[in-house]
């Protein structure tokens, strides 16, 4: 089955920036009465449930960093260890936390702009089993 290239430029733009706007999409669809394709909509469910779940994943890394770094010797090695992953640029202004997000939204991005659904393993599986496709 081919997909329409409207369906995949919409699903690459919601990665692209980060679910934003597979939400206008979703806002376009609901206004206009259109149905909406199982492609896109896992999609852009994909990529809301990935941002959110970064969102978390960063708010929790932070929490754990503070409190970590308070215990005396354990501490100054987290502090090290945050400033290396996510505090030292690596090529310009790209830190190891910020180049995985790149190459995560470059690859659901891309494979999506090709017609395939890209799979992460937990993601996909609690996205495909609540909103279909």
């Amino acid at each position: 089955m081919k997909i329409p290239l409207t369906c995949r430029v919409v699903s690459f733009l919601s990665y692209f920036t980060f679910g934003f706007f597979g939400i206008i999409w979703l806002v376009y669809v609901n206004l206009t009465g259109k149905r909406m394709d199982a492609f896109v909509m896992f999609n852009i469910f994909q990529a809301i449930f990935i941002s959110v779940l970064l969102a978390i994943v960063s708010l929790v890394y932070d929490i754990a960093i503070n409190l970590i770094s308070a215990i005396p010797f354990i501490g100054a090695f987290v502090e090290k260890f945050d400033i290396i992953f996510s505090g030292t640029p690596l090529y310009f202004t790209f830190t190891i936390s910020g180049l995985i997000v790149t190459l995560l939204v470059i690859y659901l991005s891309v494979l999506s702009l090709l017609g395939k659904r890209p799979y992460i393993p937990v993601v996909s599986d609690v996205v495909r089993a609540n909103f279909g496709g």
